[in-house]
């Protein structure tokens, strides 16, 4: 949908896109891969859905791909533009009139290509804003060595460090006295020395040589990055944030791709598309890290949710799972505000270990399967969030296959007060569930550093299975960390 953003893995070019619910990996060998939402033909393949990434037949040899709100398009190495998905074919056909292509940029119903010559050219969206039903040169723009598309703007690096910009840009100076719609290429003042860009709605990213990103437009929801809520008609630096390699934005909120291969987020946060449940609020104004992701090669950002690919080609997704944007059944799994790898398979029903109803009518629980083999173990431990029937809203860890085996699964009671202790064994999460007169009811989560990322209270007395519980006890023989299991809680209850 909007832009994303590339790295290299290996000296390998790795390229990721995300529409509004579905999501497009370029792999090293020059295949395509979909998954998400189909009923526009977006995804290339059969079916009205794809839950795990599936290859897009018949296409390879590409170079570069776009995500638009519901079709696809990508670039082969020999110049020429492929797309499919809405108003077009559910298979890959050729773009019209295109040769010499580098690389195309996508979002809401329009698309650019940008020629080796410089040239960039366009089609689809709204003829006001310089669009047209066949690819059409953009006048006057030259020397163009990059491109990124909004719902309602374009934007082209030129090879001399500046940003231009056509459309309605909205909110910021376009040089030319207008803060509003231009339908031929402005520069935007302000900007030099950039190497990348990106674009949101009303909003132009740019990172510059020396690592920082600068932002300029709509700043309502804290996309500027830089502690304001303000608009800004001038490129402002975001906040602390250094060392960056790579950006893509959404509508409302931006990624960063740092050297050191994590993720950072800042802007609208609605269904968690920062990745970051610590942020605990719609939005954050300066940047925040994207759950706990390294490695990190490519990211990309659609409307409500983001995507990051690893240098082991692992895919990962977080924010709102619209029509299985995130790689996962919608009517399983709404949204999760941590990264969840992609295509993973997620359980509908869990059963209850602890179970509790908060305040506003939502329920708390902790919940696992049973082992077939073996009944005194458990697999798919998880700790949820949301309606007592239906998904949930929140769930950690999102892959509930990583939750098996659990280092410590003990519980403990003392004057009236049940803590039950979890901790896996790759030291992601720990539960810690409260219940009594001393503690109050609830649970907390920690990371694997100990630090809190979330904490939700009961409003009555919660429900507590020990006879499930005490099937784990933490000096289980079975336990395949046995000697570490029978050592204390390192995160005792408080």
């Amino acid at each position: 949908m909007w832009s994303g953003a590339t790295a290299r893995a290996q000296g390998i070019p790795v390229r990721l896109a995300a529409g509004a619910s579905h999501g497009v990996l370029l792999k090293a060998d020059g295949s395509v891969w979909t998954w998400g939402a189909n009923g526009d033909g977006q995804l290339g393949t059969a079916g009205d859905h794809a839950w795990a990434p599936a290859r897009v037949p018949g296409l390879d040899g590409i170079r570069g791909i776009a995500a638009g709100d519901r079709f696809t398009a990508a670039v082969k190495n020999d110049g020429t533009v492929w797309a499919w998905g809405e108003n077009g074919s559910s298979r890959p056909a050729p773009a019209a009139g295109l040769a010499g292509v580098v690389a195309v940029a996508a979002a809401g119903r329009h698309a650019l290509a940008l020629r080796s010559d410089g040239t960039v050219w366009a089609w689809g969206g709204d003829p006001a804003l310089g669009h047209s039903t066949l690819p059409a040169p953009v006048a006057g723009l030259t020397g163009v060595a990059a491109i990124a598309a909004a719902d309602k703007h374009s934007v082209a690096l030129k090879s001399d460090g500046t940003v231009w910009v056509w459309g309605d840009h909205g909110a910021g100076d376009l040089g030319n006295g207008t803060y509003g719609l231009s339908s031929v290429p402005l520069q935007l003042r302000g900007l030099s020395d950039v190497t990348a860009v990106a674009a949101g709605q009303e909003l132009t990213v740019a990172l510059k040589k020396d690592g920082t990103v600068w932002a300029v437009g709509y700043g309502a929801a804290g996309q500027l990055g830089n502690g304001s809520t303000e608009n800004s008609t001038r490129p402002v630096m975001v906040s602390g944030l250094a060392g960056v390699k790579a950006l893509a934005a959404g509508v409302m909120h931006v990624l960063a791709l740092k050297n050191d291969g994590t993720v950072w987020s800042w802007g609208y946060n609605h269904d968690g598309q920062l990745g970051n449940p610590r942020v605990g609020a719609e939005q954050s104004a300066k940047p925040v890290r994207a759950g706990t992701l390294s490695g990190v090669v490519a990211i990309a950002a659609a409307s409500n949710h983001s995507a990051a690919v690893t240098a082991q080609g692992i895919l990962w997704a977080w924010g709102q799972n619209e029509e299985g944007a995130l790689g996962a059944d919608d009517e399983t799994l709404a949204r999760s505000d941590v990264p969840m790898r992609v295509g993973q398979a997620v359980p509908a029903e869990c059963q209850p270990l602890f179970s509790c109803q908060t305040g506003r009518g939502k329920f708390i629980r902790i919940c696992g399967q049973q082992d077939p083999a073996n009944i005194a173990r458990w697999t798919a431990i998880q700790y949820r969030f949301g309606p007592e029937n239906g998904p949930p809203e929140l769930a950690f860890p999102a892959d509930p296959s990583k939750g098996s085996p659990a280092l410590f699964f003990s519980h403990e009671e003392s004057n009236g007060d049940y803590r039950v202790s979890i901790r896996f064994s790759s030291g992601a999460f720990t539960y810690r569930v409260f219940s009594g007169s001393k503690s109050g009811a609830g649970v907390q989560v920690d990371d694997a550093k100990g630090k809190k990322l979330s904490t939700l209270d009961c409003a009555e007395s919660p429900a507590i299975f020990p006879e499930y519980l005490r099937q784990s006890l933490p000096c289980d023989p079975q336990n395949p960390h046995g000697a570490a299991a029978c050592k204390k809680d390192p995160y005792p209850g408080k």
